[in-house]
């Protein structure tokens, strides 16, 4: 064979892979559409489409001076089984024995929270997402 049938070879190779990896990179799953969240909203978890195992918390995170109202595939959820940590305005919220769900069921889930300010000026909002258990 001779040198440029060698030279065109390589390029070829080299085309080759470019295309496979920018075609690796734009059709990957990992890359998912972020949701953003609402500016009052410092953290939330799952986060919005995530797949959870069925023993994960719910934890919301929103300014000290902020109190929820949290709904659970259309059900609203006791106020008295939900845990707040005060100093850090996070809210928690797990299924188990004596409380609106004994456990996540595999599938999706629709969480709805209604927040709004406990002093001060009022500063009303909703935020709706989806998750799975798996």
């Amino acid at each position: 064979m001779k040198k440029n049938t060698y030279r065109f070879i390589l390029f070829m190779l080299a085309i080759l892979l470019i295309l496979i990896i920018s075609f690796g990179i734009n059709f990957s799953s990992s890359r998912d559409t972020v949701t953003k969240l609402p500016d009052v909203l410092e953290s939330l978890s799952p986060m919005p489409g995530a797949q959870i195992p069925k023993q994960t918390v719910l934890e919301i995170d929103l300014p000290v001076g902020y109190t929820i109202e949290l709904f659970i595939d259309g059900y609203r959820i006791s106020s008295n089984e939900i845990e707040f940590i005060e100093g850090t305005g996070v809210y928690r919220w797990k299924p188990g024995p004596g409380r609106s769900f004994e456990s996540w069921r595999p599938g999706k889930h629709t969480v709805r929270i209604n927040w709004d300010t406990t002093v001060g000026l009022p500063d009303i909002g909703e935020f709706i997402w989806v998750f799975s258990t798996y």
